[in-house]
């Protein structure tokens, strides 16, 4: 499975439900491993190049996508804080997978799927209480606490205990289910208040079915380009003919008309680039490879 930059890795990740080509954390999920790959994905460590200047602007949360408002600075990895977020979901897609049947997780009761280091958080309307009765009489999984609204499952995967905070709008697969929660709710400090250059990415980011985003550069060993602070990609589908990525650099001066021609090599065939300030935009198709 690709971990890089293309939007299908966005559908792999929610097909697997974060199993199958990975290697196991703490939880019972998976992250993708790669012997020669030194990158940091999302693991011990900071990829972020010097603090860029300060940026002064707020997120409009009445108008954000509701993914946003569940993003954490303070992820249970504290490597690049890397999300990936989409809600097309192709028809093999299948979401329920290594989840207990009575949650009900598929693509007909998900609206949305977020991934950050390691928790998943699934979007939909969802009966809490007829899922409360579903896993009542189950072997594999239990009740046993609730938060803010939320019912608290526990069962056991690969021989580790996980957490699962079922709510009417969400349900929040990860141990930070309650700092999730939290923040949603805005009771606690979420990635764009402790980084505006989120802010300022996600209003270059033309769509919002399809996102994906982290600190550093890309995960590509065509782009390989200093300075780059944060960077994203988004379409219209995992599967789009077209994607816009987003790099913004921590220093103006290392963005220059030849840094944009080598940020064009992620494309396998670009249809626009530009530059303003410290950023930089690439259209084009996903990558050949």
């Amino acid at each position: 499975m690709d971990h890089t930059v293309t939007r299908r890795s966005v559908v792999a990740l929610a097909a697997a439900g974060l199993a199958g080509c990975l290697g196991s954390d703490s939880n019972g999920h998976e992250e993708e491993k790669d012997e020669d790959d030194d990158t940091d994905h999302d693991g011990g460590g900071d990829s972020r190049p010097p603090e860029p200047p300060e940026r002064d602007l707020d997120p409009d949360w009445e108008t954000a996508s509701t993914f946003r408002s569940w993003l954490l600075e303070d992820t249970a990895m504290d490597g690049n804080r890397r999300f990936d977020y989409t809600e097309v979901f192709p028809e093999e897609t299948d979401l329920g997978e290594g989840f207990p049947d009575g949650l009900g997780i598929s693509t007909e009761t998900v609206d949305g799927h977020l991934v950050q280091s390691f928790t998943q958080v699934f979007f939909g309307r969802f009966d809490a209480a007829a899922i409360l009765e579903n896993v009542a009489d189950a072997d594999d999984v239990e009740e046993v606490d609730e938060y803010a609204g939320y019912a608290v499952l526990e069962d056991e995967v690969r021989g580790e205990t996980r957490r699962i905070a079922v709510g009417e709008s969400a349900i929040v697969v990860g141990d930070d289910y309650e700092r999730r929660i939290d923040a949603h709710r805005g009771e606690y400090e979420r990635l764009e208040e402790a980084d505006p250059e989120f802010t300022h990415l996600f209003r270059q980011l033309p769509h919002d079915e399809t996102v994906t985003a982290h600190y550093g550069p890309p995960m590509a060993d065509n782009v390989d380009i200093d300075g780059i602070y944060l960077w994203g990609v988004s379409s219209e589908s995992p599967t789009a003919d077209e994607l816009t990525w987003v790099f913004v650099f921590a220093r103006e001066e290392d963005l220059t008309e030849e840094t944009v021609s080598g940020l064009e090599t992620i494309s396998g065939d670009v249809v626009e680039s530009s530059m303003e300030g410290r950023t930089a935009i690439v259209v084009g198709a996903p990558p050949d490879a």
